[in-house]
């Protein structure tokens, strides 16, 4: 039996969410169910708090559709869709401080002769993560990133910059046209000036998202770019404009979300954009290192 396939009992907590349920669903639904599900996603979550017959009118469906769709989420109904919408606000604004009182009450000292533990809840976050991770959307990222004919641009943001600056340090070892997107106002509206259908934009957004990450994907997507979204479990709302969503899971163990299963899922990409690209990032990473040895930056 397929993932998609597989019926799961609702969940709260970290490792389920509506939307992603939404995208494991959509290739089963009908066409009446998949305006459903773009009407949610196109202003989610707020649009789930509508009651069944706005949602109904906003999605130009009846109301048994609504219902349908629910069950088809493996939800009990529509109003456990919104009990499960309302779990995850509580999850997606969580604070550090808030984090923090939240798991203090589980944290204890590890002992000398326990930190082999210590990398128990990382490696479940990361099989966790490629458990849930689609197969479709990963191989499009992949042969988008690979294409050489497209321009790939990267954003991040306060949490998430760092990790999108090593993904760009590492996707310029394999490839030309890789550059992250400027902070700089006038330096980032001269590079998203351009942007047209060659375009890719990687977007790195994770709970507390941002808004200045969401104008600029909706800007992006106007232009017929297309969009890479690197979320969470709770998933950023720029999942509505996203043409692939590479999700990852962690558990909730302190003030700060681990970035574990998010490197994992880059190195992953790495590895399958050297075997994708193959013969010319290899020349690309030779010529690299031959300028650095011929500069004296090494």
């Amino acid at each position: 039996m397929s993932r998609d396939s597989q019926r799961r009992e609702p969940v709260s907590g970290t490792e389920d969410s509506v939307a992603a349920r939404i995208r494991e669903r959509m290739g089963e639904c009908t066409p009446a169910e998949r305006r459903v599900a773009r009407a949610l996603l196109a202003a989610y979550p707020v649009a789930g708090f509508e009651t069944v017959a706005a949602l109904a009118e906003i999605a130009g469906v009846s109301g048994a559709t609504v219902v349908r769709f629910a069950t088809k989420l493996n939800y009990r109904g529509f109003p456990d869709v919104q009990r499960a919408l309302r779990d995850e606000l509580e999850h997606r604004s969580a604070s550090p401080a808030a984090l923090y009182e939240r798991t203090n009450r589980s944290r204890r000292v590890v002992a000398p002769d326990e930190l082999g533990e210590l990398g128990e809840h990382s490696a479940g976050d990361i099989r966790a993560t490629f458990a849930g991770l689609s197969a479709h959307d990963f191989e499009s990222t992949v042969a988008a990133l690979a294409q050489p004919r497209n321009r790939i641009s990267i954003i991040g943001g306060r949490y998430s910059g760092f990790l999108a600056e090593y993904f760009s340090a590492s996707l310029q070892q394999l490839r030309g046209d890789v550059q992250m997107v400027p902070t700089m106002g006038s330096l980032r509206a001269s590079v998203m000036s351009g942007f047209g259908p060659k375009d890719v934009l990687v977007a790195f957004d994770f709970r507390r998202y941002e808004a200045e990450t969401r104008d600029l994907v909706q800007f992006a997507k106007s232009k017929r770019a297309t969009i890479v979204l690197v979320t969470d479990q709770w998933v950023s709302p720029c999942v509505s404009d996203a043409d692939s969503v590479l999700t990852s899971v962690t558990s909730e163990r302190g003030p700060f979300d681990s970035v574990v299963p998010v490197m994992a899922l880059i190195e992953a990409l790495f590895e399958a954009l050297v075997t994708q690209i193959g013969e010319p990032a290899r020349a690309r990473m030779t010529k690299i290192e031959d300028t650095a040895q011929q500069l004296d930056l090494f």
